[in-house]
Protein backbone atom coordinates (compact mmCIF):
# COMPACT_ATOMS: atom_id res chain seq x y z
CA UNK A 1 0.00 0.00 0.00
CA UNK A 2 2.51 2.58 0.75
CA UNK A 3 4.69 1.60 -2.81
CA UNK A 4 0.86 2.56 -4.61
CA UNK A 5 0.90 5.93 -2.38
CA UNK A 6 4.37 7.39 -3.64
CA UNK A 7 3.16 6.13 -6.85
CA UNK A 8 -0.16 8.01 -7.02
CA UNK A 9 0.90 11.04 -4.83
CA UNK A 10 -0.74 12.89 -2.27
CA UNK A 11 -4.51 14.01 -3.56
CA UNK A 12 -6.99 16.77 -2.32
CA UNK A 13 -9.08 14.16 -0.96
CA UNK A 14 -5.84 13.03 1.59
CA UNK A 15 -5.83 16.71 2.66
CA UNK A 16 -9.57 16.94 3.11
CA UNK A 17 -9.37 13.86 5.66
CA UNK A 18 -6.40 15.80 7.28
CA UNK A 19 -8.42 18.54 7.70
CA UNK A 20 -11.85 17.66 8.32
CA UNK A 21 -13.11 19.58 5.57
CA UNK A 22 -14.71 18.17 1.83
CA UNK A 23 -12.60 17.49 -1.42
CA UNK A 24 -14.55 20.40 -3.19
CA UNK A 25 -13.62 22.26 -0.07
CA UNK A 26 -9.99 21.66 -0.83
CA UNK A 27 -10.67 22.09 -4.37
CA UNK A 28 -12.20 25.50 -4.45
CA UNK A 29 -9.14 26.86 -2.13
CA UNK A 30 -6.58 25.63 -4.20
CA UNK A 31 -8.44 26.82 -7.05
CA UNK A 32 -8.85 30.63 -5.56
CA UNK A 33 -12.52 30.22 -5.36
CA UNK A 34 -13.88 33.43 -3.97
CA UNK A 35 -16.55 31.26 -2.04
CA UNK A 36 -13.52 30.13 0.44
CA UNK A 37 -12.44 32.32 3.22
CA UNK A 38 -9.00 33.18 3.30
CA UNK A 39 -8.41 31.31 6.89
CA UNK A 40 -9.67 28.07 5.51
CA UNK A 41 -7.76 29.09 1.81
CA UNK A 42 -4.33 29.21 4.08
CA UNK A 43 -4.93 26.31 6.30
CA UNK A 44 -5.80 24.59 2.86
CA UNK A 45 -2.21 25.43 1.17
CA UNK A 46 -0.16 25.29 4.35
CA UNK A 47 -1.94 21.49 4.64
CA UNK A 48 -0.92 20.98 1.19
CA UNK A 49 2.52 22.25 1.93
CA UNK A 50 3.07 19.76 4.71
CA UNK A 51 1.79 17.02 2.88
CA UNK A 52 3.86 17.42 -0.60
CA UNK A 53 0.77 18.06 -2.62
CA UNK A 54 1.00 18.42 -6.64
CA UNK A 55 -1.48 19.63 -8.72
CA UNK A 56 -2.13 17.35 -11.83
CA UNK A 57 -2.45 19.70 -14.22
CA UNK A 58 -4.46 17.22 -16.67
CA UNK A 59 -7.42 16.79 -14.24
CA UNK A 60 -7.29 20.25 -13.42
CA UNK A 61 -7.42 20.99 -17.53
CA UNK A 62 -10.53 19.00 -18.07
CA UNK A 63 -12.07 20.82 -15.17
CA UNK A 64 -11.23 24.51 -16.49
CA UNK A 65 -11.10 23.57 -19.82
CA UNK A 66 -7.71 24.98 -20.67
CA UNK A 67 -4.94 23.07 -20.75
CA UNK A 68 -2.38 25.79 -20.21
CA UNK A 69 -0.04 24.65 -22.76
CA UNK A 70 1.71 26.19 -26.00
CA UNK A 71 2.61 24.44 -29.12
CA UNK A 72 5.82 25.88 -30.81
CA UNK A 73 6.93 24.70 -34.29
CA UNK A 74 10.52 25.19 -35.03
CA UNK A 75 12.19 24.25 -38.83
CA UNK A 76 15.39 22.39 -37.13
CA UNK A 77 15.20 21.31 -33.35
CA UNK A 78 18.92 20.95 -33.80
CA UNK A 79 19.44 24.81 -34.98
CA UNK A 80 21.55 26.92 -32.54
CA UNK A 81 19.37 29.50 -33.56
CA UNK A 82 15.91 28.16 -32.67
CA UNK A 83 16.75 26.39 -29.61
CA UNK A 84 17.83 30.18 -28.45
CA UNK A 85 14.82 31.09 -29.83
CA UNK A 86 12.66 28.54 -27.90
CA UNK A 87 14.74 29.55 -24.65
CA UNK A 88 13.56 32.76 -25.14
CA UNK A 89 9.78 31.93 -25.29
CA UNK A 90 9.95 28.96 -22.64
CA UNK A 91 11.36 32.19 -20.03
CA UNK A 92 8.24 33.74 -20.41
CA UNK A 93 5.48 31.47 -20.66
CA UNK A 94 6.92 29.47 -17.30
CA UNK A 95 5.92 32.76 -15.62
CA UNK A 96 2.81 32.90 -16.86
CA UNK A 97 2.10 29.13 -16.04
CA UNK A 98 2.41 27.71 -18.92
CA UNK A 99 4.07 24.83 -20.17
CA UNK A 100 6.03 24.58 -23.86
CA UNK A 101 5.20 21.24 -26.00
CA UNK A 102 8.26 21.66 -29.02
CA UNK A 103 7.91 20.24 -32.68
CA UNK A 104 10.10 20.75 -35.39
CA UNK A 105 9.12 20.37 -39.39
CA UNK A 106 12.96 19.55 -40.55
CA UNK A 107 12.09 22.32 -43.28
CA UNK A 108 9.01 20.50 -44.81
CA UNK A 109 6.62 22.58 -45.52
CA UNK A 110 3.83 19.45 -45.55
CA UNK A 111 5.20 18.01 -42.34
CA UNK A 112 4.84 21.51 -40.31
CA UNK A 113 1.19 21.50 -41.10
CA UNK A 114 0.86 17.69 -40.07
CA UNK A 115 2.49 19.12 -36.79
CA UNK A 116 0.33 22.47 -36.66
CA UNK A 117 -2.67 20.38 -37.06
CA UNK A 118 -1.87 17.97 -34.32
CA UNK A 119 -1.30 20.84 -32.03
CA UNK A 120 -4.35 22.54 -33.44
CA UNK A 121 -6.14 19.62 -32.06
CA UNK A 122 -4.43 18.66 -28.50
CA UNK A 123 -6.45 21.53 -27.20
CA UNK A 124 -3.12 24.02 -26.82
CA UNK A 125 -4.20 27.14 -26.12
CA UNK A 126 -1.60 29.06 -28.95
CA UNK A 127 0.98 28.51 -31.38
CA UNK A 128 4.23 30.50 -31.85
CA UNK A 129 5.42 28.93 -34.92
CA UNK A 130 8.86 30.10 -37.44
CA UNK A 131 6.93 28.71 -40.55
CA UNK A 132 8.66 26.69 -44.10
CA UNK A 133 5.66 27.75 -46.12
CA UNK A 134 6.13 29.52 -49.03
CA UNK A 135 5.59 33.64 -48.21
CA UNK A 136 2.64 33.84 -51.08
CA UNK A 137 0.71 30.14 -48.97
CA UNK A 138 -0.05 31.67 -45.28
CA UNK A 139 -3.25 28.91 -45.87
CA UNK A 140 -2.80 27.16 -42.71
CA UNK A 141 -2.34 30.39 -41.08
CA UNK A 142 -5.94 31.52 -42.42
CA UNK A 143 -7.10 28.86 -41.18
CA UNK A 144 -6.16 28.90 -37.73
CA UNK A 145 -6.94 32.35 -37.67
CA UNK A 146 -10.92 31.50 -38.66
CA UNK A 147 -10.58 28.54 -35.82
CA UNK A 148 -9.82 31.04 -33.41
CA UNK A 149 -6.58 29.66 -32.52
CA UNK A 150 -3.96 32.41 -31.36
CA UNK A 151 -1.16 32.30 -33.36
CA UNK A 152 2.46 34.47 -33.26
CA UNK A 153 4.74 33.79 -36.24
CA UNK A 154 8.79 34.22 -35.40
CA UNK A 155 11.21 35.45 -38.01
CA UNK A 156 8.62 35.01 -40.52
CA UNK A 157 5.49 36.74 -42.15
CA UNK A 158 3.17 37.27 -45.14
CA UNK A 159 3.56 40.41 -46.89
CA UNK A 160 -0.38 40.22 -47.96
CA UNK A 161 -1.51 39.46 -44.72
CA UNK A 162 -1.46 40.73 -40.88
CA UNK A 163 -0.45 38.13 -38.14
CA UNK A 164 0.95 38.47 -35.15
CA UNK A 165 4.80 38.26 -35.56
CA UNK A 166 8.35 39.16 -34.18
CA UNK A 167 11.22 39.28 -36.65
CA UNK A 168 14.24 41.17 -37.74
CA UNK A 169 14.60 43.72 -40.05
CA UNK A 170 15.30 41.47 -42.36
CA UNK A 171 16.03 44.02 -45.65
CA UNK A 172 18.36 45.81 -42.93
CA UNK A 173 20.44 42.50 -42.72
CA UNK A 174 20.80 42.13 -46.28
CA UNK A 175 22.17 45.94 -46.32
CA UNK A 176 24.40 45.57 -43.49
CA UNK A 177 25.83 42.58 -45.41
CA UNK A 178 26.37 44.43 -48.46
CA UNK A 179 27.77 47.38 -46.69
CA UNK A 180 30.31 45.61 -44.85
CA UNK A 181 31.70 43.64 -48.08
CA UNK A 182 32.11 47.25 -49.93
CA UNK A 183 33.74 48.75 -46.81
CA UNK A 184 36.01 46.09 -47.28
CA UNK A 185 36.69 46.80 -51.24
CA UNK A 186 34.85 44.06 -52.05
CA UNK A 187 33.16 44.87 -55.76
CA UNK A 188 32.26 41.42 -57.27
CA UNK A 189 30.37 40.23 -54.43
CA UNK A 190 28.03 37.28 -55.04
CA UNK A 191 25.17 35.93 -53.19
CA UNK A 192 23.59 32.94 -51.52
CA UNK A 193 19.66 32.83 -51.16
CA UNK A 194 17.43 31.07 -49.34
CA UNK A 195 14.09 29.64 -49.88
CA UNK A 196 11.43 31.36 -51.00
CA UNK A 197 10.37 32.53 -47.07
CA UNK A 198 10.20 36.16 -46.46
CA UNK A 199 13.74 36.20 -44.87
CA UNK A 200 15.32 35.21 -47.73
CA UNK A 201 13.50 37.45 -50.46
CA UNK A 202 13.88 40.41 -47.86
CA UNK A 203 17.53 39.98 -47.21
CA UNK A 204 18.40 39.86 -50.96
CA UNK A 205 16.02 42.69 -51.42
CA UNK A 206 18.04 44.91 -49.09
CA UNK A 207 21.61 43.80 -50.51
CA UNK A 208 20.82 44.60 -54.16
CA UNK A 209 19.22 48.34 -52.87
CA UNK A 210 22.85 48.61 -50.99
CA UNK A 211 24.69 47.31 -54.05
CA UNK A 212 22.67 49.66 -56.27
CA UNK A 213 23.35 52.81 -54.02
CA UNK A 214 26.90 52.22 -54.78
CA UNK A 215 26.75 51.94 -58.31
CA UNK A 216 26.72 48.42 -58.59
CA UNK A 217 24.53 45.79 -60.09
CA UNK A 218 24.44 41.73 -58.78
CA UNK A 219 24.60 39.79 -61.90
CA UNK A 220 22.59 36.37 -62.52
CA UNK A 221 25.82 34.51 -62.79
CA UNK A 222 26.44 35.20 -58.90
CA UNK A 223 23.48 34.52 -57.75
CA UNK A 224 22.97 31.08 -56.62
CA UNK A 225 20.07 29.09 -54.97
CA UNK A 226 19.95 27.91 -51.18
CA UNK A 227 17.63 26.12 -48.84
CA UNK A 228 18.47 27.81 -45.20
CA UNK A 229 20.91 24.29 -44.69
CA UNK A 230 24.66 23.63 -44.95
CA UNK A 231 24.53 20.91 -48.06
CA UNK A 232 22.58 23.52 -49.95
CA UNK A 233 25.32 26.16 -49.20
CA UNK A 234 27.97 23.83 -50.14
CA UNK A 235 25.93 23.26 -53.66
CA UNK A 236 25.32 27.37 -54.13
CA UNK A 237 28.90 27.90 -53.30
CA UNK A 238 30.73 25.01 -56.06
CA UNK A 239 28.40 27.32 -58.70
CA UNK A 240 29.09 30.27 -57.81
CA UNK A 241 32.88 29.09 -58.03
CA UNK A 242 32.11 28.14 -61.60
CA UNK A 243 31.45 31.29 -62.79
CA UNK A 244 33.29 33.21 -65.82
CA UNK A 245 35.09 35.53 -62.99
CA UNK A 246 35.21 34.29 -59.45
CA UNK A 247 33.74 36.48 -56.99
CA UNK A 248 35.68 38.08 -54.18
CA UNK A 249 32.98 37.84 -51.65
CA UNK A 250 29.50 35.98 -50.81
CA UNK A 251 26.92 36.74 -48.70
CA UNK A 252 25.13 33.89 -47.82
CA UNK A 253 21.51 34.35 -46.69
CA UNK A 254 21.83 32.86 -42.84
CA UNK A 255 24.66 31.09 -41.27
CA UNK A 256 24.69 27.47 -42.70
CA UNK A 257 24.64 28.14 -45.85
CA UNK A 258 27.79 30.48 -44.96
CA UNK A 259 29.25 27.17 -43.37
CA UNK A 260 29.02 25.07 -46.17
CA UNK A 261 29.87 28.10 -48.87
CA UNK A 262 33.77 27.92 -46.27
CA UNK A 263 33.63 23.68 -46.56
CA UNK A 264 33.05 24.25 -50.35
CA UNK A 265 36.01 27.26 -51.03
CA UNK A 266 38.03 24.90 -48.73
CA UNK A 267 37.38 21.74 -50.78
CA UNK A 268 38.24 24.33 -53.69
CA UNK A 269 41.46 24.99 -51.99
CA UNK A 270 40.64 28.53 -51.72
CA UNK A 271 41.46 30.40 -48.37
CA UNK A 272 38.90 32.21 -46.53
CA UNK A 273 39.23 34.76 -46.29
CA UNK A 274 42.22 35.47 -47.95
CA UNK A 275 41.00 33.92 -51.45
CA UNK A 276 37.02 34.85 -50.82
CA UNK A 277 34.99 36.33 -48.23
CA UNK A 278 32.10 34.97 -46.86
CA UNK A 279 29.18 36.68 -44.28
CA UNK A 280 26.28 35.01 -43.22
CA UNK A 281 23.16 35.72 -41.19
CA UNK A 282 22.20 34.59 -37.26
CA UNK A 283 25.07 34.31 -35.67
CA UNK A 284 24.92 30.40 -34.79
CA UNK A 285 28.33 30.56 -33.12
CA UNK A 286 26.89 32.69 -30.99
CA UNK A 287 28.53 34.29 -28.18
CA UNK A 288 29.99 31.60 -26.09
CA UNK A 289 32.45 30.13 -29.39
CA UNK A 290 36.28 30.65 -27.93
CA UNK A 291 36.97 31.50 -31.23
CA UNK A 292 34.05 32.39 -33.50
CA UNK A 293 35.30 32.27 -37.31
CA UNK A 294 32.35 33.27 -39.27
CA UNK A 295 31.47 37.06 -39.59
CA UNK A 296 28.01 37.01 -39.94
CA UNK A 297 24.98 39.54 -38.93
CA UNK A 298 23.37 39.10 -35.54
CA UNK A 299 20.17 40.09 -33.53
CA UNK A 300 19.22 39.28 -30.18
CA UNK A 301 17.72 36.02 -30.60
CA UNK A 302 16.43 35.07 -26.94
CA UNK A 303 15.00 38.16 -26.85
CA UNK A 304 12.78 37.50 -29.99
CA UNK A 305 11.52 34.34 -28.32
CA UNK A 306 10.55 36.19 -25.35
CA UNK A 307 8.23 38.85 -27.28
CA UNK A 308 7.11 36.30 -29.65
CA UNK A 309 5.94 34.58 -25.88
CA UNK A 310 4.54 37.84 -24.87
CA UNK A 311 2.89 38.39 -27.85
CA UNK A 312 0.83 34.90 -27.62
CA UNK A 313 -0.43 35.27 -23.72
CA UNK A 314 -1.34 38.49 -24.26
CA UNK A 315 -3.30 37.24 -27.99
CA UNK A 316 -4.59 34.18 -25.55
CA UNK A 317 -5.94 36.84 -22.98
CA UNK A 318 -7.65 39.10 -25.06
CA UNK A 319 -8.13 37.54 -28.73
CA UNK A 320 -10.35 40.59 -30.18
CA UNK A 321 -6.81 42.75 -30.10
CA UNK A 322 -4.91 43.72 -33.34
CA UNK A 323 -2.15 41.58 -34.73
CA UNK A 324 1.07 43.66 -33.56
CA UNK A 325 4.59 43.15 -35.50
CA UNK A 326 7.82 43.91 -33.58
CA UNK A 327 10.70 44.44 -35.36
CA UNK A 328 14.36 43.68 -34.41
CA UNK A 329 17.34 45.45 -35.43
CA UNK A 330 20.72 43.85 -36.64
CA UNK A 331 24.34 44.35 -36.47
CA UNK A 332 27.41 43.32 -37.97
CA UNK A 333 29.23 40.63 -36.40
CA UNK A 334 33.08 41.03 -38.56
CA UNK A 335 35.26 38.06 -37.52
CA UNK A 336 37.81 35.76 -39.63
CA UNK A 337 35.61 34.59 -42.80
CA UNK A 338 35.79 38.88 -44.14
CA UNK A 339 38.90 40.65 -45.47
CA UNK A 340 39.79 43.16 -47.59
CA UNK A 341 40.27 41.58 -51.43
CA UNK A 342 44.37 41.25 -52.56
CA UNK A 343 45.34 44.05 -54.20
CA UNK A 344 44.73 43.30 -58.01
CA UNK A 345 41.59 42.35 -57.16
CA UNK A 346 40.69 45.36 -55.71
CA UNK A 347 41.24 47.56 -58.15
CA UNK A 348 38.81 46.17 -60.37
CA UNK A 349 35.86 48.59 -59.62
CA UNK A 350 33.41 47.80 -62.23
CA UNK A 351 30.99 44.79 -62.40
CA UNK A 352 29.56 44.17 -59.02
CA UNK A 353 28.77 40.31 -60.32
CA UNK A 354 30.12 40.84 -63.29
CA UNK A 355 27.51 43.96 -64.73
CA UNK A 356 28.01 47.17 -63.15
CA UNK A 357 28.13 51.12 -63.22
CA UNK A 358 30.88 53.49 -63.19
Amino acid sequence: MGSERQKTGVTIVDIARRLGVSPMTVSRALTGNSEISDGTRRRVLRCAQELGYRPNRWARSLVTKKSLIVGIVVPDISHSYFAEVTRGVQEVLEKAGFSLLLCHSNLDPQKEITEIDMLAGSRTEGLIIASEQPEGSPKVFLRLREQRVPVVLVDRFFPQHRFPCVRVDDIGVGRLAASHLLDLGHRRIAHIQGPRLSPASLRRKGFEARLRESGLSLDSELVAAGRFDVASGREAMNKLLAARRRPTAVFAGNDPMAVGAVYACREAGLSVPHDISVIGAGNIEGECNPSPFLSTIDWPRVELGRIAATLLVAGIANPEQRPREEILQPRVLARQSTARPRPSEALSRSGVAGRGNR
